[in-house]
């Protein structure tokens, strides 16, 4: 696991609960990665062929697949401030807010809280269970 600022400040466990607001969906470029269940998830969820699925709602960036996003930096996914694809939303998706960038200290946890209002309220986190995360959001190299 990457090494962190101030060693694993949230021992004591974190709070957060997805309120649904879309904020972490949009708003500023980046990159949604997808592996070949996903795609095939969000494929079968929208009753799609794979290839178009990839066709209408990825890109290839260096070697990776990404979701494409709106000029506006939105996902393409991000309707009326709701995941169309909740359901199967990819693991990068659903780890948030557990991402290194965001854990990197307990600043950068409540600066992401100003952009997202369920950081800081809801469930709670223990220690273990965002070590679990974290794992699974490094072994796709984010």
């Amino acid at each position: 696991m990457k090494e962190y600022k101030n060693k694993r400040w949230w021992k004591d466990g974190l709070y957060f609960s997805c309120l649904g607001c879309g904020r972490c969906c949009g708003g500023e470029p980046g990159y949604v990665w997808l592996d070949t269940n996903e795609i095939f998830a969000i494929a079968n969820f929208l009753e799609m062929d794979v290839v178009d699925t990839l066709r209408s709602f990825a890109r290839r960036v260096s070697g990776r697949i990404s979701l494409m996003e709106l000029e506006n930096g939105d996902c393409v996914f991000l309707a009326d401030g709701r995941c169309r694809i909740y359901p199967v939303r990819p693991l990068q998706c659903r780890t948030y807010p557990f991402w290194p960038s965001v854990l990197q200290s307990p600043r950068s946890w409540r600066l992401e809280g100003q952009r997202c209002p369920g950081i800081g309220q809801g469930s709670f986190y223990p220690q273990e269970t965002i070590d679990r995360l974290l794992s699974h959001i490094s072994a796709m190299g984010l």
